[in-house]
């Protein structure tokens, strides 16, 4: 036989076992997870724990591909969903063959529920349907911070700092009435009350289901540990000992980063939310 054609067998070979492969092992996976959050909250360093995990196959944020063709099609002007929008989804899933499966999503109305075509509540029978049995819901209780992170994000593009990287200190001016959510501006106290409502709906919906709350100031911010140690917990599986990649990227105090600390200051502490200036 021709060498040049073993390769070409090969390939193809490989290509047929893990078709068959894949779902037979997946009968035998522990169980699959999906993870809430509404970004900016600590996920990122939790996930990079997980993936180190042997008996874990987590696969990020499934949806922010295609959510990102959305903001830039929005941004053009229009925008139509994919044909089949669980389609990476469940190829991850595949993938997974008998180790645990996780994924996450922002669950938000402006966020990945755009590309997906559905809203809160058929979304989560979906994932019931598909054979998700495990729930993790991660929050952020200062959401003043998690929406000032975001502003950063927009305005400097960095996401992450790893933790051998040295933290560029910053200082801004802050659009009290152009706080971005997805595609849209909102002012600051209507973006913290979509979050906040946005998380009571979420919590309505998974009642009753097997579900790990955690939260960033208690899980993540001192030691991601902590989170970590819940999370595998609740998949019934033994901790490892995964590195933290990544460090806090805004941890200054809201008046060393805000040039009109003042004004903020002046909207937020006339309502309920005013805690969170001096919160971290």
């Amino acid at each position: 036989m021709s060498e040049l054609l073993q390769p070409s067998i090969s390939h193809h070979t490989r290509r047929y076992a893990k078709a068959v492969l894949n779902p037979l092992l997946g009968m035998f996976r522990p169980g699959n997870v999906a993870m809430f959050h509404v970004g900016r909250v600590g996920s990122t360093v939790l996930v990079g724990m997980l993936q180190q995990h042997r008996r874990i196959y987590w696969a990020g944020e499934v949806f922010q591909k295609e959510h990102n063709r959305y903001m830039k099609a929005v941004g053009a002007g229009g925008y139509s969903l994919p044909e089949d929008p669980l389609k990476d989804l469940r190829a991850e899933m595949r993938e997974a063959r008998n180790r645990m499966f996780g994924f996450e999503m922002k669950f938000l109305d402006e966020h990945h529920l755009k590309v997906i075509g559905v809203d809160l509540e058929r979304y989560v029978d979906t994932l019931s349907e598909l054979g998700f049995d495990r729930y993790v819901v991660l929050k952020r209780k200062n959401i003043l911070r998690r929406l000032i992170s975001g502003v950063v994000l927009r305005d400097t593009g960095q996401f992450h700092i790893r933790a051998d990287q040295k933290r560029q200190k910053r200082r801004f001016h802050l659009d009290l009435h152009r706080i971005p959510l997805g595609a849209r501006y909102l002012d600051l106290v209507d973006a913290i009350r979509m979050i906040e409502e946005g998380h009571e709906h979420l919590d309505r919906l998974l009642a009753g289901k097997q579900v790990c709350q955690l939260n960033y100031e208690d899980h993540i911010s001192d030691d991601p540990f902590v989170a970590y140690r819940k999370v595998v917990a609740f998949m019934g599986l033994e901790p490892g000992k995964p590195e933290i990649l990544l460090r806090k990227t805004n941890p200054d105090p809201l008046e060393d980063m805000i040039e009109n600390y003042d004004e903020l200051q002046a909207m937020i502490g006339k309502t309920p939310y005013r805690w969170m200036l001096e919160s971290a």
